[in-house]
């Protein structure tokens, strides 16, 4: 069990210990009915657009629940016979709201934790969050009380999983996301879960104070192939623009050279790989950040680097649209196949519309040097 000994909210009907109600927003509006009576009630779920999105007969000692699980302002209403004899509509202020990041994605959880604020300034409630990432947060964010993913937690009134849920046959889950995930910012997810009004948002970090030096960032590498950029001289090429410039390139990615036969540029340099800490700090001293739709992508953007994105594995709406952002993509190619499809993660070499023939990977395969090489000539100081 996440949760435990959730919060009674509700209490007794007509002042008596003979019928107990009890709601809760745990995983979906829940109505709880305990009585010494051996009846029947009528439950009705009303959300926040007027309308009866449930309506169901229990037992007493029973209960019912919504099978959507993300936000809505619910209105539970409980009937013996046509008598209307409780009702409660959502309000959390002042309680306990659980909020679990279900990915260990170092991108999706930069881009889905601010919203969890967002959500406890909105409803003035006590938010309690977990994620695989609680020690880069915790100082910043003090109102927020972090627990360890799968620990219990107790006195809820609410609680909401963000992640990308599919069914069974590969469809994306409604009754966990309000919209197909796919077609929508990385961020709108969890504003949507949420129900929060959509609008990109950083989290706040501790960062450190560092000098800037005549560097770029480097995020060669990922977790499929068809995230990389895949046209066999664009790194070399950049590589060697920017050592011309006297700017020194620094891969920033974990993996080493060769990994999954992508090579590292010759003249870049390696940063080790170590800490998340000590990579921040790296990072902060570049003057700008190149990389492709991964999590140090995601880490520059929340550090207020210049980004160049090259991308054609995900549609522009993926990711962030910002000022920062130079984004390079060729969309007269075959591209944005993680828009279309469900990825599979034990494929490495997935590519659902080409795998297999010449125009494997061809949305950045066909990304060149040259087009990126405007971008660069904007950005570099001789």
């Amino acid at each position: 069990m996440i949760y435990d000994n959730i919060n009674k909210n509700d209490n007794l009907v007509n002042n008596t210990i003979a019928t107990e109600v009890i709601v809760n927003f745990v995983r979906g509006a829940t109505v709880e009915i305990k009585s010494v009576f051996d009846k029947q009630y009528r439950v009705e779920f009303w959300n926040n657009n007027g309308q009866c999105e449930y309506r169901t007969i229990i037992n007493s000692n029973s209960w019912a629940r919504t099978t959507k699980k993300y936000f809505d302002q619910y209105t539970c209403k409980v009937y013996d016979g046509d008598t209307l004899i409780h009702e409660h509509k959502y309000d959390a202020r002042g309680k306990r709201v659980y909020i679990a990041l279900e990915s260990k994605s170092l991108g999706d959880t930069l881009a889905w934790f601010p919203y969890a604020q967002e959500f406890g300034e909105k409803w003035g409630c006590k938010v309690v969050c977990s994620t695989f990432w609680n020690y880069l947060f915790k100082d910043q964010y003090p109102d927020i009380e972090f627990v360890e993913p799968g620990t219990p937690v107790k006195d809820l009134y609410a609680m909401y999983t963000l992640g990308w849920y599919y069914n069974e046959n590969g469809v994306f889950d409604y009754s966990r996301n309000p919209k197909d995930f796919r077609q929508i910012s990385l961020q709108q997810t969890a504003s949507d879960i949420l129900g929060l009004e959509f609008k990109h948002v950083k989290a706040k970090l501790n960062l450190p104070q560092v000098q800037k030096k005549k560097k770029v960032g480097f995020g060669i590498h990922s977790t499929a192939q068809a995230k990389y950029w895949n046209n066999p001289t664009g790194w070399q090429q950049v590589t060697d623009y920017l050592l011309e410039h006297g700017y020194e390139p620094v891969i920033l990615s974990k993996e080493g050279d060769g990994y999954m036969g992508n090579n590292h540029p010759i003249g870049a340099t390696k940063f080790p790989a170590g800490s998340i800490t000590d990579l921040i700090k790296e990072m902060l001293t570049c003057e700008f950040f190149i990389g492709i739709g991964s999590g140090l992508t995601w880490l520059a953007w929340t550090l207020d680097l210049p980004i160049v994105l090259i991308s054609g594995f995900s549609n522009p709406i993926s990711e962030f649209i910002d000022d920062s952002v130079d984004r390079v993509f060729n969309d007269s190619v075959c591209n944005s196949c993680f828009n279309r499809h469900r990825l599979d993660a034990g494929d490495w070499n997935w590519c659902p519309d080409h795998k297999g023939t010449e125009k494997q990977f061809e949305c950045t395969k066909s990304i060149t040097f040259d087009m990126v090489k405007p971008i660069l000539e904007k950005k570099v100081v001789s």
